[in-house]
């Protein structure tokens, strides 16, 4: 039948089931803990713990001492073994844990039993701070009552079994002491026999060297005969003060205990280690219920932890969470004042390594959703600079770009201070890398932009150019003069300057690159100068007609631009006025046929200017070499001869009819009857004439010849062969008309 625990004031540690199942009740223990409040004891307490012969007052001291409540010899009902094994109790008011140890030379053991003595009293020494051995005075010198048997064994397990890690405390409390003894000679008895015990032991080979101060402090305490009331109640008054108070010399150190809430743990593997003749190592056991116990604080703590987590991970999964990095600062803070709190009293190396885990597996966690809330943030301000730029792009007006581009630049500098309030400490999360990196792409997306504004502009430009030069071209060759060229290049390069300068201030306000500008007005150069070319070749195909239409005001009009009346004028004035016309106008086209306009390109003279210092004296300058005159051929040769010839075709015809209107003044006098009625006594001679093949060929060649020339466009050859014909007739026929008609007259 299992024994009945006591859960009062104390408990039976080790009792018949501990010793013979060599195990402790962990879950009992921890509850006679909590009911007796032990367990908040942490780490500010003490053990003590008392060995002595059998019915020697032990128990009476302990409760006497310490106020406990250890079941005591009443000699008027029985004699013999009051305390088996080992109680546990607390002292009345201070942190300190009593254990009342069985007695030893018990005549209830059977024979073979000492071990149970050697146990129990190792268990006690392993536990305990201070060691208390109760003697009586009369008993000093005996080997038996002075316990030194049980001494020299616990001092053997204590090298072979402990890796000592604290001064053990033992104290000797004499029992009975007369007042006349020799206090001095007794204390000097009691330490002598401990130093022999100590020289006769075997040592391990890592205690070879030590002394038995080294791992031992003893003191010895006097106590009279209890019956002396008030004189035993002050020096036992005396001895607990000694005992549970840290300021005193007999002070222990608190930091190397473990928790008292881990105590059922640690008392549970010590009895099995020495129930079981076990290698104990007291040290390995503090730190193995120092891991147990931080590991479980630390996940204890990740679990408290967890639901904030959570709901932080949701909302960045959402999107962008204000303020992540104080959020995950206080969590982690939380969690280490957390975990600190419930793990300060365990060893300090294991319960920073385990605060540095925690701190690593929190720090992990937070960096992941940090990782998550930068996305969230290159999406957000990325997304943001996307629409910023199709509002931009509204803008008609070039020149304000500048000032909206630095604004735009301005805020995303918002993304640098929502890393930073987003970290929990700088340069942990090599935020200024994702800074940087963040700077580059928002930079090249700026800059993909502007390059793709400053294109959309160029062709602007380019059409405002063309348009320019049709407008330059147009009203030069609305009148075609000897100027020409250089009034275009006046007017061309005044355009395109104004251009380039504002495009290039536009380029330095939205900083772009020089090399980037460099190329760019290098561009914008060579396509104003090929857009001249186009336009010089669409209107180059109009010279022929307004250099023909000048040749007429020239040549049909005066100076006062009336028309000119030829029958006033001699043929040759005509044909001086009308040398003059053509010439004039030969000389214009020869003029027009080559462009001559000195191209100066403002990046080739920029380039020339930084490789000048290079250029050896006497050498052609690059620069002169750039300003010299373009001489290209606007006019082919094929297509000016074809010019000319329709010019010269066309100024011919109109130098016949105005001498055709010039000789037409003579015949205008001429009667009409008259021609009708030569015509009526020659008609009968014209027909004769057609009877006479020399007359009929010639005339059917005649007309083969007028249908053959209209047939391939020649039509004003037949015209002017015929006014050449009919003009050299009048020539001859005319004066001899009139001068028979004046001798009829006269006659």
């Amino acid at each position: 039948m299992q024994e009945q625990r006591d859960f009062g004031n104390r408990y039976h540690l080790i009792d018949k089931k501990a010793l013979e199942e060599k195990k402790l009740d962990k879950d009992e223990l921890l509850k006679f803990f909590k009911e007796s409040q032990l367990d908040q004891f942490g780490k500010q307490y003490n053990v003590v713990s008392v060995i002595g012969s059998q019915s020697t007052g032990k128990s009476t001291l302990l409760n006497k001492v310490f106020g406990t409540s250890f079941d005591v010899q009443d000699r008027t009902k029985q004699l013999g073994q009051t305390t088996i094994g080992i109680w546990v109790s607390r002292d009345k008011n201070a942190n300190v844990l009593v254990l009342d140890v069985e007695g030893s030379d018990s005549v209830e053991r059977k024979a073979g039993e000492n071990m149970v003595e050697n146990q129990t009293a190792l268990l006690a020494l392993a536990m305990s701070h201070a060691f208390i051995i109760n003697v009586f005075m009369n008993s000093l010198g005996q080997h038996t009552s002075c316990q030194l048997s049980i001494i020299k064994i616990i001092m053997q397990m204590n090298l072979k079994l402990f890796q000592q890690d604290t001064v053990k405390h033992i104290i000797f409390v004499i029992r009975d002491w007369e007042e006349e003894a020799n206090y001095d000679d007794a204390k000097n008895r009691l330490y002598q026999y401990l130093i022999n015990i100590w020289n006769d032991i075997p040592k391990p080979e890592n205690f070879a060297n030590a002394q038995f101060d080294d791992l031992f402090k003893v003191q010895v305490f006097t106590l009279v005969y209890f019956k002396m009331k008030k004189e035993f109640d002050e020096e036992t008054l005396e001895l607990r003060e000694k005992i549970v108070n840290p300021s005193t010399q007999t002070g222990f150190d608190y930091e190397k205990n473990i928790p008292m809430i881990d105590m059922s743990y640690y008392l549970s593997n010590i009895w099995d280690t020495i129930a079981n003749n076990k290698d104990l190592n007291l040290p390995g056991e503090k730190t193995l219920i120092s891991n147990m116990r931080c590991q479980q604080i630390k996940q204890d703590t990740i679990e408290i932890l967890q639901k904030e987590i959570q709901q932080i991970e949701k909302a960045i999964s959402e999107g962008l969470v204000d303020g992540y990095g104080q959020k995950a600062k206080a969590l982690l803070e939380k969690g280490k004042d957390n975990y600190y709190k419930d793990a300060k009293d365990y060893q300090k190396n294991v319960v920073q390594e385990k605060l540095d885990e925690l701190e690593g597996e929190l720090m992990n966690k937070f960096y992941q959703l940090y990782q998550q809330q930068v996305e969230n943030l290159k999406h957000f301000y990325l997304t943001k600079l996307q629409d910023d730029f199709v509002e931009i792009k509204r803008i008609q007006d070039v020149h304000e770009l500048p000032v909206i581009i630095d604004g735009l630049r301005e805020q995303m500098q918002q993304f640098d201070q929502s890393i930073k309030e987003s970290i929990i400490r700088e340069d942990i999360w090599q935020e200024q890398n994702q800074i940087k990196q963040f700077k580059n792409q928002q930079d090249h997306l700026i800059r993909q932009f502007i390059e793709n504004r400053i294109s959309t502009h160029k062709h602007q430009l380019d059409n405002i150019i063309k348009s320019e030069c049709d407008k330059i071209i147009s009203k030069q060759c609305v009148n075609l003069t000897k100027d020409f060229w250089p009034q275009i290049e006046q007017q061309f390069y005044a355009a395109l300057n104004y251009r380039y300068d504002r495009y290039q201030e536009v380029m330095i306000d939205l900083k772009l690159s020089e090399e980037f500008q460099d190329v760019n007005l290098q561009q914008f150069e060579n396509d104003s100068f090929e857009s001249l070319d186009r336009v010089l070749q669409l209107y180059s195909q109009r010279f022929k007609e307004q250099l023909f239409q000048q040749f007429k005001q020239k040549f049909c009009r005066d100076v006062a631009g009336q028309p000119r009346n030829w029958q006033k004028l001699t043929e040759e004035e005509i044909f001086h006025i009308f040398t003059d016309a053509k010439n004039e106008q030969l000389q214009l086209l020869e003029l027009l046929r080559t462009k001559k306009i000195k191209i100066i390109k403002r990046q080739d003279l920029k380039i020339a200017k930084k490789y000048r210092s290079s250029i050896q004296i006497g050498r052609p300058s690059k620069t002169k070499e750039i300003e010299e005159e373009n001489e290209d051929i606007l006019i082919n040769e094929t297509y000016y001869s074809q010019i000319k010839t329709q010019l010269l075709e066309d100024f011919d015809v109109q130098y016949q009819d105005a001498i055709q209107k010039h000789k037409q003044d003579f015949l205008q006098n001429i009667p009409k009857p008259f021609w009708f009625l030569l015509l009526f006594f020659m008609y009968d001679d014209v027909f004769r004439w057609l009877g006479n093949p020399l007359l009929l060929y010639p005339i059917l060649l005649l007309i083969c010849f007028v249908g053959f020339c209209i047939a391939i466009g020649l039509h004003s050859l037949p015209k002017i062969a015929f006014q050449h014909l009919v003009g050299t007739i009048n020539g001859l026929i005319g004066p001899i008309l009139f001068g028979g008609l004046s001798k009829l007259k006269s006659g």
